[in-house]
């Protein structure tokens, strides 16, 4: 199995325990869900540093099939942030103005429920942003992986193979999560 298809793998298992969160409303695994993404990010640039003429177009389908569960998840992540935050008013009410003017402990202490829905929101946005920064690490190494391919195509035509250099820009197109 290659790196991209590992991280396909866990991609899948975080999109599931986000689809449970959707369901359930219970924030405990977010924290597991936090640490897979920043895992993933990690593994994303090791698969990435061994990208060579030898990155095939499977690789490549790989990585586009890893930014559709990106985007599936990023569904979620909208769905649980709407969710979390129509929770948060019902259980305020018209004690929304007041709750917000509190203190962090005040509110943990008077409005449990509510602190916890807003925690929760926070905590989705902080998921939202890791998302979005895979997507766009995704892009860069469908772009290298492809350009590393074609430059190995080249390199077979003239004998030549010119020095694997690793994008450190990211493409942080938003536009495809929107």
């Amino acid at each position: 199995m290659s790196d991209v298809q590992s991280i396909a793998n866990k991609l899948s298992q975080v999109s599931g325990t986000l689809s449970q969160i959707q369901q359930n409303g219970n924030a405990e695994q977010l924290d597991a869900v936090l640490n897979d993404l920043g895992q993933l990010d990690t593994d994303l640039k090791t698969a990435q540093a061994q990208f060579s003429a030898s990155a095939t177009e499977s690789t490549r389908q790989d990585l586009v099939n890893c930014r559709m569960e990106l985007h599936r998840m990023a569904s979620f992540v909208s769905d649980i942030r709407s969710e979390t935050a129509e929770r948060y008013r019902q259980a305020l009410g018209d004690q929304k103005a007041s709750f917000e003017q509190m203190e962090e402990s005040m509110q943990q202490s008077t409005f449990p429920e509510a602190y916890q829905h807003r925690q929760m929101f926070k905590q989705m946005d902080v998921v939202s942003s890791h998302l979005h920064q895979l997507n766009g690490a995704m892009m860069d190494a469908g772009y290298q992986a492809g350009r590393d391919q074609q430059n190995g195509n080249e390199a077979a035509y003239t004998g030549e193979h010119e020095p694997n250099v690793m994008s450190t820009e990211t493409d942080l197109d938003t536009n495809s999560f929107s």
